[in-house]
């Protein structure tokens, strides 16, 4: 059996916050791509990461709404397989890259924003969203409101929460969650997809480095397999993290990092995992992208994370991408959502960010759907 996940206290929140702050002031940062206001706020007892951006449309998506729906959409086009309608959404997305500008989408406070692909959020009440609301609108009379990582599963009822009180939902991505034992869609164990995995897992020449066993130097390693897939091969607009900032991670206890070893002691795959409210993500994967593909690095990781997710008998969402692989092993596509609040801006950033949002909500969910994006 593996241990407990973590629990996340206050304490840690600010710990977090206040080193991270320390070390994007250093060289090398902590995130390379990352320029963001980053300070902790208290919530019913608990501290969360709160980051306030104006423009910096360089940004990774992580706290660049501007980012996440014309840079990163550029990038995903190219899985689409009609060339036409490449063409014809890139030309949408030119349209709307003045139209975000002008409504000043990048000027916005995120609430529980840990800079992660995914955010999993408290089951906050109708009473403390009112209470957040207002005290961020005071504090923040320019600045939209913005929560990241949503979606009607895991996160139903609070979403209607937010809608009473005023917030938009904007579809942002279709990502995969695998469900606990008893969840009607839980049954995932059983596939035959991930049960050659687990074989797979069981006969690697591999060596299973557990977070305990982890060592300075080995985050020079995941620094490296992680820019490989995450960076190199698929985006530069994902966090660019730095292995002091993933050596800060584990150090703290925030992130569970699960890696395989060669016959050299290299470390040529990893995954790390970070719990939050009683669900699993994995934002951390990277793997030596110059190995024989033969090894299955890639399907060892996944193997290890829906190990210690069936051991833990926990929600896991398994963020996006890789979908063909994610649907063989049982894993349940749903959209994601980013709640926005803006009653209180001026009246033509207001009115831009609401069209946008109604635009989305007409033609963004079906189609990431049907392209599994």
């Amino acid at each position: 059996m593996t241990t407990q996940p973590p629990q996340l206290a206050w304490s840690s929140a600010y710990q977090f916050i206040s080193q991270l702050e320390a070390m994007q002031r250093q060289s090398p940062k902590a995130i390379d791509n990352i320029v963001t206001e980053l300070e902790p706020i208290f919530i019913d007892g608990h501290a969360y990461p709160l980051t306030r951006n104006e423009k910096e449309y360089r940004n990774s998506y992580v706290c660049s709404p501007y980012t996440a729906y014309v840079h990163y959409a550029k990038d995903e086009l190219g899985l689409l397989n009609s060339k036409a309608l490449q063409w014809s959404l890139k030309g949408v997305i030119a349209i709307l890259s003045g139209l975000l500008k002008l409504g000043r989408i990048n000027q916005t406070v995120s609430v529980n924003n840990w800079l992660f692909s995914t955010n999993i959020m408290p089951d906050w009440d109708a009473k403390t969203i009112k209470h957040l609301t207002d005290k961020l609108i005071n504090a923040n009379p320019l600045y939209s409101l913005s929560i990241r990582s949503l979606n009607h599963e895991t996160d139903g009822e609070l979403i209607q929460r937010l809608k009473k009180t005023g917030w938009l939902m904007l579809p942002a991505r279709q990502v995969y969650l695998f469900m606990p034992e008893g969840h009607p869609d839980g049954h995932w164990w059983k596939r035959n997809n991930v049960k050659n995995d687990q074989r797979l897992l069981r006969n690697t020449s591999l060596t299973l480095v557990t977070p305990q066993q982890h060592q300075a130097q080995d985050f020079v390693e995941i620094e490296r397999i992680f820019k490989q897939l995450f960076i190199d091969k698929h985006s530069i607009y994902n966090p660019q993290m730095s292995a002091e900032y993933f050596e800060m991670l584990h150090r703290l206890k925030l992130v569970e990092f699960f890696s395989f070893r060669d016959d050299e002691e290299r470390i040529v795959a990893s995954i790390g995992l970070f719990t939050q409210h009683g669900v699993i993500t994995a934002p951390i994967v990277g793997y030596d992208t110059e190995l024989p593909k033969s090894l299955g690095l890639y399907r060892l990781l996944m193997a290890q994370l829906l190990k210690i997710t069936k051991e833990r008998n926990l929600p896991l969402n398994l963020s996006s991408g890789a979908g063909h692989f994610k649907r063989q092993r049982g894993g349940t596509p749903v959209i994601e959502y980013t709640a926005l609040y803006i009653r209180h801006l001026p009246i033509l950033q207001r009115s831009i960010q609401w069209g946008f949002t109604a635009l989305l909500n007409r033609f963004a969910a079906g189609f990431l759907q049907k392209h599994q994006l």
